[in-house]
């Protein structure tokens, strides 16, 4: 059976990837994020809209972007070289420029462009290996993305779901009707603290775990953040809540600060440094708190 078309935006498509689900997979970036956590370290998926990137330590000063740029707004007298309130995003610059200092993030697919990619990848999946949804925020792109896992399920092809949960939940009972596991982060059960790391609080999140374990496979990422969700009692908090709806694995992903020169790249300014890197003894504990529950564990995605 054929399934409807539609249209997306995505960041980047990594094939062969084999720490986001089971098996390996190709693993799609959507674009577009409701979240604003402290702590992001892919800031290219946040806005929905195409964006622009530079990067200065490729930039030999050509002056290419300068002459094709019809506003006026690059500049080779400016650090930055972008003024972002003039960029109108023709991006006529990406394309005069021929040493990559300029690119752009986002790139228009329709679900049956982006399924004919999957299809090149099929051969490398095995038994357990298939397409992964992620972001930015896959909730945030409902009809294509219900249209992509429609489809693997149609051609009988693994599909898992990487989200953070903040959606309607009935944009995610549709979706769950397709899709065979759900990574699921779960990044503080008081809602006052997770709007003060994400910007918006977690009744809906908390409210879509519990729909989501009821109808497939679910599998916790615990975002472990110094200062944020990292002591004992919060770490356990989310792991009996994770027992109590019957889901049996906890991957902990330590927050890492590698993604800082990305808000750069696009010009914007990286968020205070008030979020840190969990240490090593931080780690152990909330590894040890979720065993103690008789839950399995990883550190980082090990499938």
């Amino acid at each position: 059976m054929r399934t409807a078309m539609a249209n997306g935006i995505i960041t980047e498509l990594k094939r062969f990837a084999t720490h986001d689900g089971p098996g390996i997979r190709t693993s799609v970036f959507l674009k577009g994020c409701p979240l604003r956590c402290g702590w992001c370290s892919n800031p290219e998926t946040l806005d929905s809209g195409p964006q622009l990137y530079f990067i200065a330590s490729r930039c030999r000063e050509c002056g290419a972007c300068v002459e094709a740029c019809p506003e006026g707004a690059v500049s080779m007298d400016s650090e930055g070289r972008i003024d972002r309130e003039k960029c109108s995003l023709c991006l006529s610059c990406v394309d005069s420029c021929v040493y990559g200092a300029l690119r752009t993030i986002g790139e228009q697919m329709t679900s049956e462009q982006l399924m004919m990619e999957v299809e090149k990848d099929r051969p490398f999946y095995g038994e357990d290996g298939g397409l992964t949804l992620t972001g930015g925020e896959p909730l945030f792109q409902p009809e294509f993305c219900n249209a992509m896992l429609k489809a693997c399920r149609d051609r009988g092809i693994s599909t898992v779901l990487d989200t953070s949960g903040y959606a309607p939940p009935e944009v995610v009972e549709e979706m769950m009707r397709y899709t065979d596991l759900v990574l699921l982060d779960i990044k503080h059960l008081d809602p006052k603290k997770h709007r003060e790391g994400t910007g918006v609080d977690n009744r809906l999140v908390l409210e879509n775990a519990a729909l989501m374990a009821s109808m497939t496979t679910v599998r916790i990422s615990l975002p472990l953040v110094g200062g944020f969700n990292s002591t004992e009692e919060e770490v356990r908090a989310i792991a009996e809540m994770a027992a109590s709806l019957g889901i049996e694995h906890i991957d902990v992903n330590p927050m890492h600060c590698l993604g800082r020169d990305k808000y750069r790249y696009l010009g914007l300014t990286p968020p205070p440094e008030k979020y840190n890197t969990p240490t090593k003894v931080e780690l152990k504990r909330a590894v040890a708190v979720i065993e103690k529950l008789g839950l399995k564990t990883t550190i980082g995605r090990m499938m």
